[in-house]
């Protein structure tokens, strides 16, 4: 009886903690958060199996069949895991390609790691590798329990061994890498917990049980202790937050200059003072064989000549990246499709962001906008057309809406480039309306279209 509560209460802990996942805000974070459900509910269906097993059917045939769930679970928590630290850890996501296949160590660690945990699944469900015993338990009662074969069990020992010295130490190799950060502990304790819980499973349902010893209810009470571990710690897996603490440190240092006409250079061309451009929010439609990034530079400079902060929305190589790629005052948001995550960049001024995801998008611009709330905040985004190639226009129009919004909330200064020649009339009508600033650059130079009369004066 004893025991029957036990798994009651490792059952409805388990439930909490995974309900508790699910109702934390992580809208960039999404499909890691859905392999966290997944481990958790795997190891929940072990947990529900053994409980069945040991009070509820005490067969032979019912032992047979939780020996067949309880490995598949455990394994199915393998794949998950690595799959969360190849999310959480890898620094990009390689083009898949036979060249890269071959030359990518950790894409060729994964697949085999993989391949071989689908093995034990087929041998498992196959050949049934164990013989069912009737032992007694610690509690005194006679249960039937499986013995795996030796050969099985070292088969299944090497799998939790690969998994303790591959996904595990990714989240600690990455913890390394981020000393001083609240990221660092959340690693950390990812990668101590999952050690824990693979240790444990090999030797309570392993080899304990080849010693004809049955105690599988400690192994559960220690395993809730490392899940509620890892449970606390996804609570303060903010990673967008934590890279942004190494974007943004407490104190703001603008670009050292001594050109009092840098205070106005960018401004000054469109016939405003820089108070009067404060706040605003500018569509620039630009030809890109002209030298665009001309007027970029002098939104950044009248920027920081002005002490305000300055983020940059690009992807590698871009004109825009290219040119202001050496400026230690400007904050990169590099926009690229090879990662999932949001991932800190070998730069200290760069963050890596997954330019097919809207929301992440957002809330990256909402921490920009929120970085600095004593100074002005600037923003260029480079650029509309490449956003519509990666997620397509009605969600690029509903990320500029939002992004608008946030703002005009924050009063925050902004650049929108977009190439009109890439899209229909239909598209670039669509933007412009969103839009009551708005600047022309092609090879006859910068053109003001629209600048409704300033409110403010200066």
């Amino acid at each position: 009886m004893i025991a029957l509560i036990l798994y009651i209460v490792f059952l409805s802990a388990l439930a909490a903690m995974i309900v508790f996942i699910l109702r934390q805000a992580v809208s960039y974070f999404k499909s890691v958060q859905t392999l966290f459900v997944a481990a958790f509910l795997s190891y929940w269906t072990i947990v529900f199996s053994d409980c069945l097993k040991n009070h509820l059917l005490n067969t032979e045939s019912a032992a047979n069949f939780n020996s067949k769930i309880g490995v598949s679970s455990a394994l199915i928590v393998v794949i998950a895991v690595e799959q969360l630290a190849l999310a959480l850890c890898r620094k990009e996501q390689p083009k898949l390609s036979w060249k890269t296949f071959l030359s990518n160590k950790l894409h060729l660690v994964s697949t085999v790691y993989k391949g071989y945990v689908i093995l034990l699944l087929l041998l498992t469900w196959v050949l049934g590798p164990w013989q069912v015993h009737q032992i007694q338990n610690v509690w005194g009662e006679l249960i039937y329990d499986s013995v795996f074969e030796s050969w099985y069990l070292v088969g299944l020992a090497i799998a939790l061994l690969a998994f303790i010295a591959y996904p595990c130490m990714l989240f600690l190799r990455a913890g390394r890498k981020f000393k001083q950060t609240e990221l660092a502990g959340v690693l950390n304790w990812f990668g101590v917990g999952w050690i824990g819980i693979g240790l444990t499973l090999i030797m309570f349902h392993g080899l304990l049980p080849a010693l004809n010893v049955q105690i599988v209810e400690i192994n559960h009470l220690f395993n809730l202790a490392f899940f509620g571990i890892i449970a606390y710690a996804f609570r303060k897996t903010t990673i967008l937050e934590s890279l942004f603490e190494r974007l943004y440190t407490t104190t703001y240092t603008p670009r050292p200059t001594g050109l009092i006409k840098n205070r106005k250079v960018f401004s000054k061309a469109l016939g405003l003072t820089h108070g009067q451009v404060v706040g605003k929010n500018i569509l620039l439609e630009f030809d890109p064989t002209s030298d665009y990034e001309r007027v970029i530079e002098d939104f950044v400079d009248e920027a920081s000549a002005n002490a305000e902060s300055v983020a940059v929305f690009t992807s590698k190589g871009s004109a825009i990246h290219s040119t202001l790629s050496n400026r230690s005052d400007v904050k990169f948001l590099i926009l690229t499709q090879r990662v999932s995550t949001p991932k800190a960049n070998a730069s200290k001024n760069k963050i890596l962001l997954p330019a097919n995801n809207s929301s992440l998008l957002l809330d990256a611009l909402n921490k920009v906008l929120k970085a600095y709330p004593e100074r002005n905040s600037n923003i260029v985004f480079d650029n509309l057309s490449s956003l519509i190639l990666f997620i397509g226009f009605e969600k690029t129009y509903g990320f500029l809406r939002y992004a608008l919004e946030l703002l005009a909330l924050e009063n925050g200064t902004s650049l929108f480039l977009f190439d009109p020649r890439a899209h229909d009339a239909k598209v670039a009508s669509a933007f412009r309306s969103l839009f009551s600033d708005q600047i022309t650059y092609g090879k006859e130079g910068l053109r003001v279209v629209r600048t409704p009369e300033p409110a403010l004066k200066a």
